[in-house]
């Protein structure tokens, strides 16, 4: 069904004018918002994006003058009518009323149509004393939108409040015009066939008067009642519109707020829509699903709809907290340079800048003197721990410009945390998953949405790269973000070498010491085909170590043991060719191995002891989710700080995601020959 039909519809309902005997009027004739003529006020647009056209002007009732009294020479009959016809010209004002408020939102008026249709074209924001519990709800949640780090003028409820007040003050004047018309005799007599449809008959009418109903009314009667019901419907047309853009203004208001909630992308680069129209397209379906959750139960559905992880509602509460920083002030600058390290033992008046950084942070809590006491190690190696660093309690020029780092430039990054929270593709519902984050150089197992464990691990680098087998170049080796199932564990495995490492690296060694490939136990089988397959047989000297764990994906990545541990003791820790390095494969093993595929540790590491290949296949697949945030929480809840090791945070913030074509071949382009 079109719009404009569904409005139509709409608008018939809304007004009381299903077909059939009889009924009580509503006190309100129409489902909009705002005095006649008022432009609603729109949120702030999405980049790039152009702000919704105005409605039309509301249109005027024209109904015959009051003192004409025609009809009501001509009897009850002609009386009926032209009451029953004013009632009509008015609904037709506002069903026009109506559509122009639809229409004028441009992001959102096919979704609105659809969700006035789905709760029967009933008013959900309104009742006859102003907000519903709907709209409280709604109302209470937009007001929270800089908790979550949402744009406080998008989702500004002022223009929802100041509409309510309107419809209030349509309401009150309306008030005395309707006890007025309530009073006039004729109208209590021919109100029943007035609002039923179609128009009276004469059939009707006499049928009222065989009642008696129509005893002791004349003329002037029937113009006392067409001069009451005509100011009436002047003053019910203003709460008409009134009613009606609350509505649509609250509809629209609600899908803003679900789909930067939840429905919209923007930071993963590589998913982000190009823009609300974009994303609203896309996740338009989805959005009417989370709005017939909301209209059973608004405080419900609206809770639905921010993420449920764990950590999303301590990051909040940490927004909170390093706003409160920012209003203090800004962050005491450490001026630590070039090769200077200050330590314990030191004193000056650069300790004394540490002391009074680390207290406005809460790292430190002691005296704010200058001497670089056991008080301040401690607590500069808890600020290491939460800042990616290595905890050493030594001062470098390092540690100083993330020292220096501007109090306001962490509170973005915590929205910005918050934000990709909102895009992650993790389920904390699932009983049991893997998250692997990044920026952070480490995965972690969950269980019943707790954290069972975490480990350090190496990531793809972000080296300029080539590939010259797909004829590619470019930061290739960056580990991908996506979602899978982890479906087996195979033991003891055997490395294939790809062709971009053969090319690239085995062959150069191989020129180097043509005995490299039986030095390193590698086998080199010549195929049915005539193609050639060099792969590493299992042991430690395996590129793969001893474990690894298969989750089928686009990009041919997988997490395994490694034989070159020391890289786990940096603290960037990119150096793979995208696939991921774990630093405690057995940990992970025997847990997996235990609760998805039945598998007791013994009995997992006695098969790993016989150095025999063997793959495993998990009863359960594990959902396993590799995510970029560089904000995380540590295991006191305070927040913590990772590199963005692939520029994607500074990218964000200058505005290049989605990724232009052009940005995408920054990242990667096609190689015309490789020597």
């Amino acid at each position: 069904m079109k719009t404009h039909v569904w409005i139509a519809v709409i608008v018939a309902t809304l007004l009381g004018c299903k077909t059939g005997g009889p009924k009580e009027p509503s006190p309100y004739l129409g489902r909009a918002v705002g005095p006649e003529g008022e432009v609603p006020a729109e949120s702030v647009p999405p980049k790039g994006g152009k702000p919704a056209a105005a409605p039309a002007p509301a249109p005027a009732l024209n109904l015959p003058p009051a003192q004409d009294d025609a009809a009501a020479s001509k009897g009850p009959l002609e009386a009926a009518r032209r009451l029953w016809t004013d009632r009509q010209t008015l609904r037709s004002a506002l069903a026009s009323d109506l559509a122009s408020i639809v229409a004028a939102d441009t992001a959102f008026a096919a979704l609105t149509a659809k969700a006035l249709e789905s709760r029967g074209n009933e008013p959900l924001f309104t009742t006859a004393d102003g907000a519903s519990r709907a709209l409280e709800a709604l109302l209470d949640a937009l007001r929270t939108a800089p908790d979550h780090g949402l744009s406080a003028p998008r989702h500004d409820p002022s223009a929802l409040e100041q509409s309510l007040a309107e419809m209030k003050a349509a309401a009150d004047a309306a008030a005395p015009m309707r006890a007025d018309l309530d009073r006039a005799p004729a109208w209590a007599a021919l109100k029943p066939l007035v609002l039923a449809r179609p128009a009276p008959t004469d059939v009707e009418v006499e049928g009222l008067d065989d009642a008696g109903r129509l005893k002791g009314l004349g003329r002037k009667e029937y113009a006392e009642a067409i001069a009451s019901h005509t100011r009436a419907l002047e003053a019910e047309a203003a709460v008409g519109r009134a009613r009606n853009r609350i509505e649509v203004q609250a509809q629209a208001a609600f899908f803003r707020w679900a789909l930067d909630m939840k429905f919209r992308v923007v930071a993963e680069p590589f998913r982000a829509d190009k823009d609300e129209a974009t994303a609203i397209a896309t996740r338009g379906d989805a959005m009417l699903v989370a709005f017939e959750a909301f209209a059973k139960d608004p405080v419900a559905g609206l809770a639905a709809l921010p993420p449920k992880h764990p950590d999303y509602a301590v990051l909040q509460a940490r927004l909170a907290q390093y706003r409160k920083l920012a209003a203090a002030g800004p962050f005491r600058t450490v001026p630590v340079t070039g090769s200077m390290k200050v330590r314990r033992g030191s004193r000056g008046p650069i300790v004394e800048a540490l002391k009074q950084r680390l207290a406005q942070e809460g790292y430190y809590g002691g005296p704010l003197d200058n001497v670089f006491d056991a008080g301040l190690e401690a607590a500069f190696e808890d600020y290491e721990s939460t800042h990616g660093f290595e905890p050493e309690g030594i001062v470098e020029e390092r540690h100083a410009r993330s020292l220096n780092v501007p109090v306001e430039q962490r509170v973005r990054q915590i929205e910005l945390g918050l934000q990709r929270w909102r895009e992650s593709l993790v389920r904390p519902e699932e009983p049991l998953y893997v998250r692997v984050n990044l920026p952070e150089f480490a995965m972690s197992v969950w269980e019943d949405g707790k954290q069972l464990t975490k480990h350090r691990i190496v990531c793809g680098n972000n080296n300029w790269d080539t590939d010259p087998g797909a004829r590619l170049e470019g930061r290739i080796n960056r580990t991908k973000l996506f979602e899978a199932k982890i479906e087996r564990v195979i033991l003891n495995p055997r490395w294939y070498v790809p062709k971009r490492i053969q090319k690239l690296e085995t062959d150069y060694e191989l020129l180097k010491d043509p005995d490299y490939y039986e030095k390193h136990n590698f086998v080199v089988k010549t195929l049915a085909d005539g193609r050639e397959e060099i792969y590493q047989d299992s042991g430690d000297a395996n590129a793969l170590g001893r474990v690894k764990f298969v989750f089928p994906n686009p990009y041919g990545i997988y997490m395994h043991d490694t034989n070159m541990k020391a890289f786990f003791s940096r603290e960037i820790r990119a150096f793979s060719h995208g696939c991921i390095r774990l630093q405690k494969p057995f940990d992970i093993m025997d847990l997996l191995l235990e609760k998805a595929a039945g598998i007791t540790p013994e009995n997992g590491r006695a098969i790993l002891a016989k150095e025999e290949l063997r793959e495993i296949t998990l009863k359960t697949p594990v959902p396993i989710f590799v995510e970029y945030n560089s904000v995380g929480l540590d295991d006191k809840g305070r927040v913590m700080f990772f590199s963005d090791v692939y520029g994607y945070d500074r990218d964000y913030f200058e505005g290049k995601i989605p990724y232009s074509p052009e940005e995408l071949k920054l990242l990667t382009k096609k190689i015309t020959r490789f020597d």
